[in-house]
């Protein structure tokens, strides 16, 4: 999930250390992120998951509830595991550009700030407006997107 939040992660990180897992189901109905505890039993956590499938993230949550782990869900996001999902993340970056360039975008400096303190790392000249350089890569290089004139688009 390319876009997952940074303070997902960090909650998610925060919640695997008290011990319970953390999920974030995607539009799907698998999920793009799973934190679990470092004591969880790796070979059953994922018995009986429906890979692909819109049951994906409930027969996981199923899998940890059986196995006692107690779980928490974090936001709905989108993941990237189908052709399709490549075009939609690459028009959701385009129109995020697009929004930064007029000026209308949400700093995030206060959130990486705030959650990076908060685990005990500190986050040095952060660049938000390229903090998606390497997915910008490879939508290049898979021949998604191509810069013109205007800006950038979908080929």
């Amino acid at each position: 999930a390319p876009e997952l939040p940074l303070e997902e992660i960090v909650h998610g990180l925060q919640t695997s250390s008290r011990n319970k897992a953390h999920m974030c189901p995607a539009d799907d109905g698998g999920y793009g992120m799973l934190s679990v505890p470092k004591n969880a039993p790796s070979s059953q956590i994922f018995q009986g998951v429906r890979w692909s499938n819109n049951l994906t993230a409930v027969s996981q949550l199923k899998s940890l509830s059986d196995c006692c782990i107690d779980i928490s869900i974090g936001k709905m996001m989108n993941d990237v595991d189908e052709p399709d999902d490549v075009i939609r993340l690459a028009k959701r970056l385009i129109n995020s550009r697009e929004s930064n360039q007029d000026g209308n975008s949400q700093s995030k400096d206060d959130v990486l700030q705030s959650f990076s303190s908060s685990i005990g790392f500190t986050i040095r000249d952060v660049d938000t407006a390229n903090a998606c350089q390497y997915t910008w890569k490879a939508l290049f290089d898979l021949n998604v997107i191509t810069e013109t004139s205007d800006g950038v688009c979908l080929k």
